[in-house]
């Protein structure tokens, strides 16, 4: 095991980590307590770090504060020992934790046994041996409280997502619902003549677009013969009366104007008016 303990005129600038939540250290051995705690709050930057020197120490610190996120646990312990703890925390926690096995009775079938209690809310990654340097320790530590948030994150979308497929099948349902119940009394009647009036003014704009358009295909056809009479010359008749028409129309513009244009006449003395 190799430490140190920080000097009290050594100022250490690690700042809380932010949205950091509790760790617990679990082990008999005060000695690796003090050490681990004082590393994990002044250099890693935990504000909160509680120590336990037993697996049912541990187990009442879990259930009392919900702010315990990371758990570093020893194997060998009074009464109960750290894979009996994991077993226990399976069936009591609901929420995920991270536990990392930090141990001086370390061997594959122990390791295996300790990956093995791990789930969707244990995580049982990180299997350390003792002695272990602290310095190490500080990025498997980040590491494990990083797969905490990421289950929060992926446990937070899932009931998300199953909340909005509650809510879009009860909305389903409730217009389901509305469309099967039948429409009683005064609002089936209006509803009915309103159905009524809609119709009727529908057959009333399909007869009227009807006319417009017999109306466009006879000025149109109209259009054409008269094109047509004038290529082939057979309004060339109508001529001399076209003359006759416009020049006395322009006649009567002229006349007009005029009448416009004279000065007004003055009106007739009376007798008996003059000097």
């Amino acid at each position: 095991m190799s430490f140190r303990l920080p000097h009290e005129d050594s100022p250490l600038d690690a700042p809380p980590l932010a949205d950091m939540s509790a760790i617990l250290v679990v082990d008999e051995d005060p000695a690796f307590q003090l050490g681990l705690k004082t590393f994990l709050r002044e250099y890693v930057g935990f504000e909160k770090v509680f120590t336990a020197r037993s697996g049912q120490e541990a187990l009442d610190f879990i259930r009392a504060e919900p702010s315990i996120e990371v758990v570093t646990l020893d194997y060998r312990m009074p009464g109960m020992n750290g894979i009996e703890v994991l077993e226990a925390l399976r069936g009591q926690t609901a929420r995920p934790l991270a536990v990392l096995m930090i141990t001086g009775y370390a061997s594959e079938e122990l390791e295996a046994e300790f990956r093995a209690q791990g789930g969707e809310l244990i995580l049982t990654t990180h299997f350390l041996t003792k002695p272990v340097q602290f310095e190490k320790l500080e990025p498997v530590v980040l590491a494990a409280h990083e797969e905490v948030l990421a289950t929060k994150r992926r446990l937070h979308e899932r009931a998300m997502a199953a909340a909005a497929e509650l809510a879009l099948a009860e909305s389903g349902a409730m217009e389901a619902q509305a469309d099967a119940a039948p429409v009683s009394g005064d609002l089936g009647s209006r509803l009915e003549a309103q159905g009524e009036r809609i119709a009727a003014v529908e057959q009333e704009l399909r007869a009227q677009r009807g006319k417009w358009r017999a109306d466009f295909w006879r000025v149109t056809a109209l259009l054409l013969l008269i094109w047509l009479a004038g290529q082939f010359g057979l309004l060339a008749p109508l001529a001399p009366r076209w003359a006759s028409f416009k020049a006395g129309v322009i006649e009567r513009v002229e006349g007009w104007k005029q009448s416009l244009s004279a000065p007004p006449a003055a009106p007739a003395e009376t007798p008996g008016e003059a000097l």
